[in-house]
């Protein structure tokens, strides 16, 4: 015959099993929170879902472009690792961003501009950057190998 548990060993297996999942909860947000960002390369944009957001591409070699499907290329640069997820974008024109990482995308500072853009990056492409068919010429380093 088996014995019976009393509540009091039910409230103690119950506890336990919460204090297990709290640990594996917490364990796991805490290396969300702390560990190592994603690979900066890649495409984001602020606005994917109508294709009339702006996109900022990141080669993961310095360089970077921003550019939209209406008006073309807007900038076209380089890209310094400031460390801990921040960095300083500089155009060929010499007009200066500040981009700040985290896990979903990109805080985009201008400098020229009194507004913070927010570029979320485009899972489906992971670390691969893509551009659309844009009017004008845009960056050598963008163009496909032929």
């Amino acid at each position: 015959m088996k014995p019976k548990r009393t509540a009091a060993q039910g409230a103690i297996l119950v506890l336990g099993i919460g204090l297990m999942v709290s640990l594996a909860w917490n364990v796991f947000f805490y290396g969300r929170l702390y560990g190592p960002l994603p690979h900066l390369r890649g495409t984001y944009c602020t606005d994917a879902s109508t294709g009339l957001g702006t996109y900022l591409i990141f080669d993961g070699e310095g360089r970077f472009c921003r550019y939209t499907q209406q008006e073309g290329v807007l900038d076209d640069g380089t890209c310094e690792d400031l460390g801990e997820g921040r960095y300083a974008l500089r155009s060929g024109e010499g007009r200066g961003f500040c981009a700040l990482q985290n896990r979903d995308g990109v805080y985009l500072f201008d400098g020229e501009e009194p507004y913070i853009s927010f570029f979320p990056k485009l899972k489906e492409f992971g670390e691969a950057y893509l551009l659309f068919d844009i009017p004008g010429q845009y960056p050598d380093w963008l163009k496909p190998p032929a």
